[in-house]
């Protein structure tokens, strides 16, 4: 019902003309300098019997939610169970003399690192990554190999990004939707406060044909840092999202990003408005 109702959409789109105009010329140069393989020739021809209805506008549309999501209960994949973090805690601290030891000397609170994923595909041709949730950054005492060293964890703390993208009709044409996901507050021996299964899932994936879509995220390891005390660490990191838009006349491209602390606190510092 949805395919049909769409085919519908663009049929009236064709009939009803806007007042302005695109330059033929401009067009033709566009579809010249197209070098990009995924666009053949039955959408360069329909480009060029109707540029208004292939052409995004530069405006994006975006909304930000915040949701309650349990990635235990939702059952993801590979993501972090959280149930057993607290008993993992446990047995790591029963290991000799409550967990001191040799292993203090080889663990360093004060410095964070990110020992999960550092970038990993979303979106690719218009198609959304299906066991992307196995992908996720931490922000991590050095020298742990895991979140289940760590105890305290938070439940998670979700945010739903949505995208709108436009043609000259006003017409959504790319429509995306994807989660932000993360667990906080987690501590080493009572320590600090740390980061674990943070990533970020494609959720809804919308796309006209003659239209492309992809997206992809990483952690870049400078942003991966301590914003607390040395005797008291708050682990940060910054989760950037880029995304590409385009049709055979235009392509819209960007990137947001998102702070996210140990403490449960996020903002978005750039990007899409």
């Amino acid at each position: 019902m949805k395919k049909v109702s769409i085919l519908v959409m663009m049929m009236v789109v064709v009939v009803i003309r806007v007042d302005g105009n695109i330059s033929s010329n401009i067009v033709e140069d566009t579809l010249k300098e197209s070098r990009d393989s995924e666009f053949d020739k039955l959408m360069i021809e329909a480009a060029k019997k109707d540029p208004e209805f292939y052409t995004l506008k530069e405006e994006v549309r975006v909304k930000i939610e915040e949701d309650d999501f349990d990635l235990v209960a939702n059952g993801e994949e590979g993501i972090l169970d959280i149930s057993n973090v607290a008993q993992d805690s446990k047995k790591m601290l029963a290991l000799g003399d409550g967990g001191r030891g040799i292993f203090d000397t080889l663990v360093a609170i004060d410095q964070i690192v990110n020992i999960g994923s550092k970038a990993w595909k979303m979106v690719v041709e218009n198609r959304p990554i299906v066991k992307v949730g196995s992908n996720y950054a931490v922000a991590l005492p050095m020298g742990v190999k895991s979140a289940g060293e760590l105890s305290g964890w938070s439940r998670p703390k979700s945010y739903v990004v949505s995208f709108y993208f436009e043609n000259l009709f006003g017409i959504d044409v790319i429509r995306v939707s994807y989660r932000v996901t993360y667990v906080y507050g987690g501590s080493y021996r009572g320590r600090g406060k740390y980061l674990a299964a943070v990533y970020a899932i494609p959720e809804r994936v919308d796309v006209l044909w003659g239209f492309s879509f992809k997206m992809q995220a990483y952690v870049p390891d400078a942003t991966v840092v301590n914003v607390g005390t040395s005797a008291n660490p708050i682990a940060a990191l910054q989760l950037k999202v880029s995304w590409s838009a385009s049709s055979v006349l235009k392509e819209i491209d960007g990137t947001d990003v998102y702070y996210i602390q140990g403490d449960g606190y996020f903002e978005k510092i750039s990007g899409s408005n």
